[in-house]
């Protein structure tokens, strides 16, 4: 995997899911949109989405890239002001 593409990015990405399944649970939806994929069109261009990670929450672009945990947690928290209710992410 090392030899991968992006492969350090992709392993940190999948980290932060289990982390937000792990203290939101089901509270919060989480989709992978592929940029190539033009069945996604709408968000793709809404939302400016290219090849970096980019994380959407409730029709919000809260972050592009790779955050820390801490840094996506608080910003996911803040636009709420606490654990999510029934979001789609």
């Amino acid at each position: 995997m090392a030899s991968f593409p992006q492969a350090a990015a992709r392993v940190a990405v999948g980290e932060l899911l289990r982390n937000i399944r792990d203290r939101y649970g089901k509270s919060v939806e989480a989709n992978i949109y592929d940029p190539r994929c033009f069945f996604w069109l709408f968000d793709l261009v809404r939302f400016n989405i290219r090849a970096e990670p980019t994380w959407v929450l409730d029709g919000t672009l809260i972050y592009r890239g790779v955050p820390s945990w801490d840094e996506l947690r608080e910003r996911m928290d803040a636009a709420d002001r606490g654990p999510r209710q029934n979001a789609a992410f």
